[in-house]
């Protein structure tokens, strides 16, 4: 066996990493059904205790009101 037969070739390794890719995503979305059919509460009461903790996103690019600081006067 020749040592240039031994070497993949760039077509031969894009096509590996990519059937890997797929293969790895789909194993992926398997598992992720698996675990979410065998506890449905605990990903439902997540959800619900986002929702009810008082955390809420911020939007920064809403101006907010400035409160003027008191300053007393000097006399």
């Amino acid at each position: 066996m020749q040592p240039s037969e031994l070497v993949m070739n760039p077509k031969q390794v894009f096509l590996s990493v990519l059937l890997f890719g797929v293969a790895g995503l789909l194993l992926f979305m398997y598992l992720q059904v698996c675990i979410e059919e065998q506890h449905p509460g605990k990903v439902e009461k997540r959800r619900e205790q986002r929702a009810t903790s008082g955390w809420e996103p911020v939007n920064y690019l809403q101006s907010t009101p400035r409160i003027k600081p008191q300053v007393p006067h000097a006399q």
